[in-house]
């Protein structure tokens, strides 16, 4: 994995993620506390442990998600992404075409005085 962009306001990096992340929808961008340097595996420590082996879950592809609610908006160039909250705590950025039929998008302008966000 390399960084590919180093915010040195926010100390967030993002990084290139392998395809099995990605096709995760694990998003790139991390703060510095949560990264740590690379530790290539000890074969003779672990032998046989494959790193990209992820646990599946059981899953299907198709599963939806509850959106506990949207805190927080900004803007990349001229589209905007919402951060949701889902209900089991984790935080992502979405852009609006991926919230834009929400309940919790209409609370949450709803909440900032807004009709829409054009």
């Amino acid at each position: 994995m390399r960084v590919i962009v180093r915010n040195l306001t926010t100390k967030n990096y993002t990084i290139e993620l392998p395809q099995q992340l990605k096709d995760r929808r694990i998003h790139p961008t991390f703060h510095v506390s949560l990264l740590r340097w690379h530790e290539p595996n000890n074969d003779r420590l672990f032998p046989k442990w494959d790193a990209q082996a992820f646990y599946d879950m059981g899953n299907p592809d198709n599963t939806e998600w509850l959106i506990n609610e949207i805190t927080a908006h900004h803007w990349v160039g001229n589209k905007v992404e919402f951060l949701v909250k889902w209900n089991l705590g984790d935080f992502t950025w979405e852009l609006h075409a991926h919230c834009r039929d929400l309940e919790v998008l209409d609370d949450y302008l709803e909440l900032h005085g807004a009709q829409s966000v054009q």
